[in-house]
């Protein structure tokens, strides 16, 4: 980023160094908040400002979060609430046990945040709750790279042609999910690319044989194979949420 310009109260223009085709679904996603260049990162992570429909009030490292109703939010008559208090529980099975105890809300957690044990022993208990099935904060992808950086483009395109995303949404989420690309997708992703689109994207085609067969010959033309592994290093976030899928 060089600099960020301003044409008035409704148009900013966001100047880079080099092409980045994300920048669109970034800002979307609600991961790349836009806040003033005086507030420093470290004061925004405790006491936050924005132009949201509510006002941060109070933050409790592991305890919990208040927000009150924003007087000023720019949409005129919302919210609909007075305040939100967010109760952080870090410990998985205390979480689910507040749920099951109705001590704490059923919405609070998703299929994303539950581990196939704790998933298994609903259903054996036939536990009526309205649990998510289209997690918007499950895990949509852990990076992998080679050990080696590597900027041929036949190895990057083969590494996403092996990846059977279909065998992801069945094993992670036992067939309650939907295959999406950078965006949430569809019905309950507003942005999501249509699916005759999506499935044009190397690695999200149907036919995964075919997948994998391509993705072969670009691996032997950039000189791997059987006899020659390329290494890789798959990194995540060190949260119950992205550990628990390697072991599923």
């Amino acid at each position: 980023m060089i600099d960020v310009t301003t044409n008035g109260d409704f148009e900013v223009a966001f100047n880079l160094k080099r092409p980045q085709p994300a920048l669109l679904a970034l800002l979307a996603s609600g991961y790349t908040p836009v806040y003033p260049c005086h507030v420093s990162p470290g004061d925004m992570r405790t006491k936050p400002i924005g132009t949201g429909p509510f006002k941060f009030v109070e933050f409790k490292a592991n305890e919990s979060i208040k927000l009150i109703r924003n007087p000023d939010y720019w949409k005129k008559g919302l919210p609909h609430l007075d305040g939100i208090e967010f109760t952080i529980i870090p410990n998985r099975s205390t979480r689910y046990s507040g749920v099951r105890r109705r001590q704490v809300r059923h919405d609070v957690s998703d299929r994303g945040h539950r581990s196939r044990c704790s998933r298994t022993s609903r259903r054996r208990r036939r536990t009526r709750y309205a649990w998510s099935s289209r997690s918007t904060s499950a895990p949509t992808s852990s990076s992998t790279r080679p050990r080696r950086r590597l900027t041929i483009s036949d190895i990057r395109r083969a590494m996403a042609l092996a990846l059977d995303r279909k065998a992801f949404v069945s094993i992670l989420f036992e067939g309650q999910a939907d295959i999406g690309g950078t965006m949430l997708p569809a019905p309950g992703g507003l942005w999501a690319m249509p699916k005759e689109m999506l499935e044009t994207i190397p690695g999200y085609g149907p036919d995964v044989k075919a997948n994998r067969e391509e993705a072969r010959k670009l691996m032997q033309k950039a000189g791997y194979g059987p006899d020659k592994h390329l290494q890789v290093k798959v990194s995540t976030r060190n949260i119950p949420v992205y550990r628990d899928p390697p072991l599923s």
